[in-house]
């Protein structure tokens, strides 16, 4: 639910921004509305979904940190216990995996991002 927001909000944006020129040349060769919508309209909103989901998942690595505070476990676990006991290396032990787990999702995700936005449009949604 806490990821709902964001990817719904930046579907909408996207699909918003579709050029009415594309939807008018799509409507113009006879396609239905599910036709314009899967064809035209979801492959030219992708890049703006695939960052609305970017945004997600390194929002939800954060949050699984936190949920060590509730027994989720995870690197949360050290990074609390290293607060409480005033211990850096246990503070770090936790932070810099987490940091470079969300650092590592967001270059992979700017990487489908961009190859996404390299392909011709026929391509895209396939």
């Amino acid at each position: 639910l806490y990821s709902l927001l964001p990817v719904v909000a930046n579907t909408v944006v996207g699909l918003a921004g579709v050029p009415r020129a594309a939807n008018d040349a799509a409507r113009g060769i006879g396609m239905t509305g599910r036709q314009r919508l899967f064809k035209i309209e979801f492959p030219l909103a992708l890049p703006v979904i695939l960052t609305a989901i970017r945004i997600v998942l390194v929002q939800n690595i954060g949050m699984a940190t936190i949920a060590a505070l509730i027994g989720g476990g995870g690197f949360g676990v050290f990074v609390f216990q290293g607060i409480g006991q005033t211990a850096m290396d246990l503070v770090l032990l936790g932070a810099v995996p987490t940091v470079a787990l969300a650092f590592a999702s967001a270059v992979v995700l700017d990487a489908l991002i961009e190859m996404n936005s390299r392909l011709p449009n026929g391509a895209r949604s396939a």
